[in-house]
C-alpha cells in the first residue's frame, strides 16, 4: 500500500477524496491514513487486526469521527440546527451542534491547550463516505470556503471565520482537523462534484490490483491453499485483464461512455481463505455485481454470458471454445 504519499497529501491539502470502483480498498486505506494521521508511531499497516484495534480506540477518544453522506442529508444534520424537544408536555427548539461542528471544537479545544502548552496539537480526521451521494455544497453551505489550507484557524495564511446562522457562533475550521471521502466512481446514480468543491479537495483514485491479491495470499499466517490463490488470480484476470486493450471481461463488455477502470471488480472480491469462500464470494458478490452492470447498460449483454458464469459459480475461469475458422 503506497500509504505516505497519500499521507503526506493529506498533511497538505487537508482534503482528500479517495475514488474507484467498488472492492478496490477504499475502506481500509481510509482507516489507514486516519489512524497515520492520529497516530504518527503506529506502523502495523500490514496487520488489519491491529490497525483496526487502532482505529476503534482513536475512534472512542474523539479523534476520528465518521459518518455518511446522502441524499437527504442538510447543513442542520452536518453543522448545526434546530431540533424538537419535548419539556412538560410542549415542544421547544434547541440549536444542537452537527458531527462537523462538533469535531472541530473538539480539534480547536485540543489545538488551543497545544498551544497553551508550546507543544504540537493533536490530529482529528473526519470520514465522510459516500461523499458525492449527498450534495456537497447544501451540506457545508458557506463553510465550503473555511475548508482549504490557507483559510484554516491555527496556521493558515488568510484565517477566515464565519458566524453561524442559528446560534450566532464565530466559526472557522482548524488546522489539525482532516478531511477524508470516499466515492464509488462506478454509481452513476448520484451528481457529480461541482468545480468549487473540487478544487478544495485533492482526489486519488484507487484500482484494482492483482499485486494486492498476492500479498494477500502469500502471508504465511493465512496458510491459505496454492490452488485457491491460483483460482483467484486467474478470475481476477479474466474479469478485470491488466490492459486497455485486453480481451477480459470487462473490456468486451463495457459500454462506450465508461472508463474501463471504473467497471473492473475489485481485488478484495477475490480474497478468501478456502475454494468454497471464493465460489461463494463469486456466486453472490461478483457475478450479481456485473449482472447489476448489464442490466444499468454499464456493460452490454452478449451470448455468452451465462457460459461465464457457470464457471465463475465454481471459481473456474471459462475457456471458450475454438469457431470453426480458428479451428481450421
Amino acid at each position: 500500500m503506497k500509504l505516505r504519499p497519500y499521507t503526506e497529501l493529506l498533511k497538505s491539502k487537508k482534503n482528500i477524496i479517495l475514488q474507484g470502483a467498488p472492492g478496490t480498498g477504499k475502506t481500509y486505506t481510509t482507516a489507514a491514513l486516519a489512524v497515520g494521521i492520529c497516530n504518527e508511531s503506529f506502523t502495523d499497516f500490514d496487520e488489519h487486526a491491529k490497525l483496526m484495534e487502532e482505529y476503534e480506540r482513536l475512534q472512542a477518544s474523539g479523534r476520528i469521527s465518521f459518518c455518511t453522506f446522502h441524499q437527504s442529508l442538510d447543513y442542520e444534520d452536518f453543522v448545526e440546527g434546530l431540533k424538537p424537544q419535548l419539556e412538560s408536555g410542549h415542544i421547544s427548539y434547541r440549536i444542537e451542534p452537527g458531527i462537523f461542528k462538533s469535531i472541530c471544537r473538539e480539534a480547536t479545544l485540543a489545538y488551543q491547550e497545544a498551544a497553551s502548552e508550546e507543544r504540537r496539537a493533536p490530529s482529528y480526521v473526519l470520514i465522510i463516505d459516500e461523499i458525492n451521494r449527498g450534495n456537497i455544497s447544501k451540506i457545508f453551505g458557506e463553510l465550503i470556503t473555511l475548508l482549504e489550507a490557507d483559510k484554516r484557524s491555527g496556521g493558515g495564511e488568510h484565517s477566515l471565520h464565519v458566524k453561524l446562522p442559528y446560534s450566532k457562533e464565530d466559526f472557522s475550521v482548524p488546522s489539525n482537523l482532516y478531511i477524508i471521502g470516499t466515492m464509488n466512481t462506478t454509481d452513476r446514480s448520484t451528481g457529480s462534484i461541482d468545480y468549487a468543491v473540487r478544487r478544495r479537495f485533492a482526489f486519488v483514485t484507487l484500482e484494482p490490483r492483482a499485486a494486492a491479491l498476492r500479498e494477500y495470499y502469500a502471508q504465511p499466517s493465512r496458510a491459505i491453499p496454492t490452488e485457491v490463490q491460483d483460482a483467484a488470480l486467474a478470475l481476477f484476470e479474466q474479469i478485470n485483464g491488466t490492459t486497455e486493450g485486453s480481451e477480459s471481461f470487462i473490456a468486451k463488455h463495457k459500454a462506450m461512455d465508461f472508463d474501463l477502470e471504473d467497471l473492473k471488480v475489485g481485488h478484495s472480491y477475490f480474497m478468501a481463505e478456502s475454494l468454497e469462500a471464493l465460489q461463494m464470494k463469486m456466486r453472490y458478490e461478483v457475478i450479481p455485481l456485473l449482472q447489476e452492470y448489464i442490466k444499468d447498460g454499464i456493460l452490454r449483454q452478449l451470448p455468452d454470458d451465462e457460459q461465464y458464469f457457470a464457471c465463475w459459480r465454481e471459481a473456474k475461469p471459462f475457456t471458450p471454445q475454438p469457431t470453426d475458422s480458428q479451428q481450421g
